[in-house]
């Protein structure tokens, strides 16, 4: 086995761009000097030995030469790059993205239990999500089932290092391979032209499950406000939760804030691997991963956090704020992203691209807790008027539809925004609020859409205040009120609607910040004044009066609280 060394050009030893397979699999946290390494020729340094427990070399190679019995060239980490030479392995550690988005095949090794074990697993998980899609089983009886199987699968260490969680983002269709590295296949009508699983496959069958049990917790809610803190819905929460801990749930979903909530289930070997083990799902090199470093320089956790912070607003204001709280943010802080969020459903298409975003505002970083802002912004209740002239109009169309059928029960499925064609109708007047976590208002996160056709949800598997009343006029009535709230608990002038800009990668969608004005210090020492945010907020695009609110926004410049 020999490794060839890189040349400009992309040269590997005279092959020009060659096609390649990568590997995703976990071993830092179980590197164990004094055992033996795996012998590879043409490099110049030790590879990392590894704990017999969790692999041997044995396994390794015999993973290998499945892999290369139907590729010439594969791409292992502990083979192409050096560990103990620093300043190399952060240079390969800022090229994570391009190394696995230009293989031409990625596998991920499930190396913990006999091929067996896994292969039942999978076999069971998919054949439950498949039955629970065409449903064919009992709706909770089957998630329990699916939950007990997904429980197994993830105590293979992959499922809980931090690096393999990036790794799965970069290449979504991963097969993954069983211990002797052969690829783990199922047989059921839920195979497409392959029986080899990929992570997709479990991705998907966990997003389809995830979104059943959110529609049962919701339904459940609505025909015994009781029953949401019930038994039964109590066991619905913890699977739901387990799924959103598994970080795999992401389907296709491409906001990267999603794999950022997910991070802090993962472990790294090293504290400054909490930016380094992710940054790429974001596309940045940061630390000394960053191609202008031509010495190591001791980054700290810190010192990572607030260059990715830069990073992250300077790419667009929209994407760092489009997540919601669920911890109270510390002072000065309520604009950072944390690993105590959640990316509620209708923030899961916006892009990491300027082809699918535009920027209403722009956000200034000097620490984590010191952050500026400048921006057109109007005051909350001319978002609220506007929100209330939309849903009045909404509302006189389906009374006054021409070719509606007169019946309630007709006009209910008439109208109905999963009915064939009579999406769009409703979507053109979606508007929606989503609150982070507050003591102001003694309350958990709290997300608010009208008209009300989507369930929203906790990402990490605790209760969310919903407001979901079928009667599209009391689902307005009730968002009213929490706006009503919102203007009573801190007063019309000291709130904002702070314009991020428009998310355009399949709808086109407004995003806003609230904010509060603060006003802090004493009377021996000078006042200032602090924007706090306290929620996000969304309109879809059609014209007419919101074109007219934009054009009423005017310039505000401040400081986040």
């Amino acid at each position: 086995m020999t490794s060839r060394r890189w040349s400009p050009g992309n040269s590997y030893d005279g092959v020009v761009e060659p096609n390649y397979a990568i590997l995703s699999y976990s071993w830092g946290r179980f590197e164990k000097p004094g055992y033996p390494s795996l012998q590879i020729d043409g490099i110049d340094w030790d590879v990392p030995s590894i704990d017999p427990a969790h692999f041997t070399v044995a396994d390794l190679r015999r993973l290998l030469d499945h892999i290369g019995s139907e590729h010439d060239f594969v791409w292992i980490d502990i083979a192409c790059i050096d560990q103990k030479r620093e300043k190399d392995k952060m240079q390969e550690v800022g090229r994570q993205a391009i190394i696995f988005k230009r293989a031409r095949r990625a596998y991920i090794w499930l190396n913990k239990y006999q091929p067996a074990v896994p292969q039942g697993h999978v076999q069971a998980l998919l054949r439950y999500g498949y039955e629970l899609e065409q449903g064919s089983r009992e709706p909770l009886q089957g998630a329990e089932a699916f939950h007990a199987e997904l429980l197994a699968i993830l105590q293979d260490p992959w499922f809980s290092s931090l690096w393999t969680l990036q790794e799965s983002v970069l290449q979504r269709h991963a097969i993954l391979l069983n211990k002797i590295g052969l690829p783990i296949t199922t047989t059921g009508p839920w195979i497409g032209e392959s029986p080899m699983t990929q992570l997709m496959d479990l991705s998907g069958a966990c997003a389809f499950t995830r979104a059943l049990i959110d529609s049962k917790i919701q339904a459940e809610g609505a025909a015994d406000p009781g029953a949401i803190s019930s038994a039964r819905v109590d066991k619905m929460q913890s699977i739901r939760s387990t799924i959103d801990r598994s970080g795999i749930d992401f389907t296709l979903c491409p906001n990267p804030n999603i794999q950022y909530a997910a991070a802090i289930y993962r472990q790294t070997s090293r504290p400054e691997n909490r930016i380094y083990a992710i940054m790429q799902v974001y596309g940045y090199r940061l630390g000394n991963s960053a191609p202008e470093i031509r010495k190591l320089k001791q980054f700290t956790l810190s010192d990572l956090e607030t260059q990715f912070l830069k990073s992250l607003t300077i790419q667009s204001g929209l994407l760092s704020q489009a997540f919601q709280h669920l911890q109270i943010p510390r002072p000065g802080q309520s604009w950072c992203i944390t690993n105590q969020i959640r990316v509620p459903e209708r923030l899961h298409q916006i892009v990491v691209h300027d082809q699918f975003l535009s920027s209403g505002c722009t956000i200034a970083v000097k620490h984590r807790a010191k952050a500026h802002f400048e921006g057109y912004a109007c005051p909350f209740q001319d978002l609220c008027a506007f929100w209330k002239q939309r849903s009045q109009d909404l509302i006189t169309a389906v009374e006054t539809a021409s070719d509606a059928p007169n019946g309630l029960l007709e006009r209910q499925q008439f109208f109905n925004p999963a009915t064939p064609g009579r999406d769009w109708f409703f979507r053109k007047f979606k508007y929606g609020l989503i609150l982070d976590i507050s003591h102001d208002l003694d309350a958990e996160a709290m997300s608010f859409e009208w008209p009300p056709d989507t369930s929203t949800r906790d990402y990490v598997g605790n209760l969310i205040i919903e407001s979901r009343p079928l009667n599209q006029a009391a689902a307005a009535k009730s968002n009213q009120a929490i706006t009503g709230r919102l203007t009573s608990q801190y007063g019309e002038s000291a709130l904002r609607v702070l314009y991020l800009g428009t998310a355009m990668h399949i709808e086109k969608m407004m995003v806003a910040l609230i904010l509060v004005k603060t006003v802090v210090g004493t009377p021996m020492l000078r006042k200032k004044i602090l924007w706090k945010r306290i929620g996000t907020c969304f309109w879809y695009v059609e014209g007419g009066l919101l074109d007219n609110l934009i054009a009423s926004m005017k310039i505000l410049q401040g400081t986040f609280g």
